[in-house]
Formats: structure tokens, sequence, C-alpha cells
């Protein structure tokens, strides 16, 4: 082991601590019954899906286009970061990006879009993205793809998700504050984003956390933090938001209504 200093101040005095260990968090396959009469199906990413899913963001999300993101929009970016079914034994290792998809199955072509971002080391999985060709926007294709990357999610190993909300679609935020996710606070400038025809602005978002496998047990709680008073009160003003949110178990009510097996599996 290497040899290290002592840190500046002695933490984790409020909270339970754990052997350090190797820590993984593994991609899992899930895919929906075909859906809406059969048109359409959630399913594992594949190669033959890599140019209908760039085009599905190019269409649905523009903004990200000169960002830390934009290889989203760009097919030859793909296999070098998403993992892939044709190679998931060493991909669902490897790869740091995950991208459930919906697909039209009469086309074979790709209409809705997520994608998780994990930070292994963390145990730790963002959801990144979740995006819907306009000419495809049906509730019922996001909520089939919503419950395959949640359970994705929900299998990977981590205990800590992440998200980050786009300011102006509050229909994610509202979907977000159902879930149980906690509100962290809102960062402006965030992002850079693409203003058409060939401009771009800082855009802000709205960052969201929320704890499952019991990880909430190893944060450290206020009472050893020290905070300058203007920290001090955002953290009031924090908490008693999320009190207003709550948060019963890993597993949203929706999906656990919609699958109860994961009550047991996960």
């Amino acid at each position: 082991m290497i040899e290290l200093g002592d840190p500046y101040r002695e933490m984790a005095t409020t909270c339970s601590t754990r052997p350090m260990a190797e820590k993984k968090i593994i991609w899992k396959r899930f895919e929906s019954e075909p859906f809406e009469n059969g048109k359409f199906q959630a399913k594992v990413f594949s190669e033959r899906f890599i140019d209908s899913a760039a085009s599905v963001f190019r269409k649905a999300y523009p903004e990200v286009y000169g960002s830390p993101h934009e290889f989203v929009l760009m097919p030859e970016r793909y296999p070098g970061r998403i993992a892939l079914d044709e190679n998931w034994e060493e991909d669902s290792r490897s790869k740091v990006y995950c991208m459930p998809v919906v697909v039209e199955l009469e086309t074979e072509k790709v209409v809705a879009a997520t994608m998780l971002t994990k930070i292994e080391k963390n145990l730790q999985v963002e959801f990144t993205f979740a995006a819907t060709h306009p000419n495809y926007r049906l509730k019922k294709i996001m909520q089939q793809l919503r419950a395959v990357t949640w359970k994705t999610a929900l299998a990977s190993g981590a205990e800590y998700f992440t998200t980050f909300l786009e300011t102006w679609h509050d229909i994610t935020q509202k979907w977000c504050i159902k879930d149980g996710w906690k509100v962290a606070g809102i960062f402006p400038g965030n992002f850079v984003r693409w203003k058409k025809p060939d401009r771009e602005y800082r855009g802000c978002a709205i960052h969201c956390y929320r704890f499952v496998r019991n990880g909430e047990d190893f944060a450290t709680r206020p009472e050893e933090w020290s905070l300058a008073p203007e920290f001090s009160e955002l953290w009031e003003v924090l908490e008693r938001i999320n009190k207003k949110i709550g948060q019963e178990g890993d597993i949203p009510p929706w999906l656990a209504e919609m699958e109860p097996a994961l009550l047991k599996d996960i």
C-alpha cells in the first residue's frame, strides 16, 4: 500500500465505515416485452442501432453540440465509449456508458434512448440523458424505457445515483421529484450548449442525487461538517425541500408496481 499522510481533519465520525475494497459497476442486460401492439421494444444497444440512435439525439437534443457529451450526436464515436451487445461480456465491465434504447420493430430503428454513465471508483451511476425522436413522443415509449434504464442502474452495483436536469424541461424535473430524487442545487452555466445556427452559450442544470443499497449509511452527517454561515443556510433550505420529496426504498413506486419482482431481486 502507498504511504499516505494524515487527513486535514478526522472525518466519518457520524457515519458507518467499511474496509477499502475493489469497486465494480457492471452493466446488466435488460429488455422489455414488445409493447404498443408489438410495434416497439426496449432493447440492449447494438452496433446496428448506432446510426439511428445518433439521429435521435441530433433531432431531440442538438443543444449538446460543442459540449463534453457531443459524442452522442456522432455515430463514429459510439463504439469506443458505449457498451455494445456484440461484445457484452467485455463491454459491460469496461465501457463507461450504457445506452438502453426503444426500437421500432418494423424498421429496426431507434426511436428513443437513455444513457447511463458510471463512475466506478465512486460506486456512482449518473442518469445522463433521455431523448425521444420528435415523431415518437408517446408516453408509453418513455415509460418502458425508463423502466429498463432504472433496472440497469439498480442492478449495476452502484450505491449512489446522480442526474442533471435541463432548466427548460420541467417534465423530467417532475419525474425526478416523484421518483424521490433529492435536490443538490442549480448550477448556472454548467454546460456549454449550442444555439442555432452557429452560436453557443452556457446552459444551467439542476443537479439531483439518490442513495441506494444503504449508501447513505456511509455518508457523513451535518453534525461533523464545518460550514460557512451562507452554506449552512443553503443546507437548511435543501433539507426542507428534500424532506418534502422523501424517498421510500430504492425502487420508485411506479416501477415497483410495474415489476413487483424487483422488490426481492434488487
